[in-house]
């Protein structure tokens, strides 16, 4: 099963069924670097996403079952921001640092990492190897120009959350879709798939690749 929404999460959130996911698998805007006219964000900028992410934490634990987990891609400078609303509902387990081994631009020390902050909702037993470490080295090999989402991300990253942390036929679900590559990675896997994108451009885009995706024997 896919069931895609063109539509603010948030709203879309409202229609899922308590209970319902086994994980929460999302990159969302980091909404870091520069406010609406182009100038430089402040701390008291990055605050005003508290109240989103506190909502779309309280929704995403009402559709999520005891014990399940979540995994919220995020950067050192948003990661302050959702700290206090993720930990509000959720427990957080670690933050996980993804080096994706491609070197971005940076004044001071150019960037090589991004973040994941892992948790799970209520009491939980681990699903993956006690050997599994909390620095993930996975290249990141999509081209920039041929990306099909600004913050696209491969999608060899999602499957590792997905195996870490569902079994065949569980229910993933992705508030921030984007151009659907939590989505392929589901596909892959055998699992069942929700997901949410505002943006029309990429929800066509991701409903076009899950086309192609069907269409392969």
């Amino acid at each position: 099963m896919i069931q895609l929404f063109n539509e603010d999460c948030l709203e879309a959130l409202k229609k899922l069924p308590d209970y319902s996911v086994d994980l929460v698998a999302t990159d969302p805007p980091y909404c870091v670097g520069a406010s609406s006219n182009g100038t430089k964000s402040s701390y008291t900028d990055l605050n005003m996403l508290k109240p989103f992410f506190t909502e779309l934490f309280r929704q995403c634990a009402r559709v999520m079952k005891d014990g399940k987990s979540i995994y919220v891609c995020t950067d050192w400078r948003t990661y302050p921001i959702l700290y206090a609303p993720f930990n509000k509902f959720f427990t957080q387990r670690n933050l996980i640092v993804w080096n994706h081994q491609r070197c971005g631009p940076g004044n001071w020390y150019r960037a090589d990492y991004e973040m994941i902050i892992f948790g799970t909702l209520g009491k939980s037993i681990r699903e993956f190897s006690p050997a599994d470490r909390d620095v993930w080295i996975l290249k990141d090999r999509i081209n920039q120009a041929s990306k099909l989402h600004p913050s696209q991300k491969p999608i060899e990253l999602f499957e590792k959350i997905i195996i870490n942390s569902s079994k065949e036929n569980d229910t993933v679900l992705d508030p921030f879709m984007g151009s659907g590559t939590t989505a392929i990675a589901c596909m892959r896997l055998n699992r069942q798939f929700i997901g949410c994108e505002l943006n029309e451009k990429y929800f066509e885009t991701a409903k076009n690749r899950l086309a192609r995706m069907e269409m392969k024997p």
